[in-house]
């Protein structure tokens, strides 16, 4: 977790760069500094996509489709690893609870009935 979270910070640090010096030259942008380049990285690597910032130019908006790819792959590999981790959690609980269960009925059959040693000769 804490390397996707370094690695998301430095992918919205890098890109939210990277668009401003992409896109500051043109008129009508509204990135008009890095920290708006970096809330546009923020909003489109975490998938939201508000849309109150986007780029104008053509290589922005290639590194916009750039950085909609790579941010899938920020978010998908990591939320594998936790999913794997907390199915075998989840495994190993569950046949841990199973097993306690059979214990149980088991400890349950073998308890002394009287009326079981009454048809027992000796």
């Amino acid at each position: 977790a804490v390397v996707s979270t370094q690695s998301t910070g430095i992918g919205i640090v890098t890109f939210g760069s990277i668009i401003y010096y992409a896109d500051n030259n043109e008129e009508d942008s509204q990135l008009k500094s890095i920290m708006m380049g970096c809330w546009w990285a923020v909003v489109t690597m975490s998938t939201v996509g508000y849309g109150d910032i986007v780029p104008k130019t053509g290589a922005g908006k290639v590194l916009g489709s750039v950085v909609v790819f790579l941010s899938m792959i920020f978010l998908a590999l990591p939320m594998t690893i936790i999913v794997s981790k907390f199915s075998s959690c989840y495994d190993d609980l569950k046949y841990q609870d199973e097993d306690d269960r059979f214990y149980e009925s088991s400890d349950e059959e073998d308890e002394d009935d009287p009326a079981e040693f009454s048809n027992h000769k000796a």
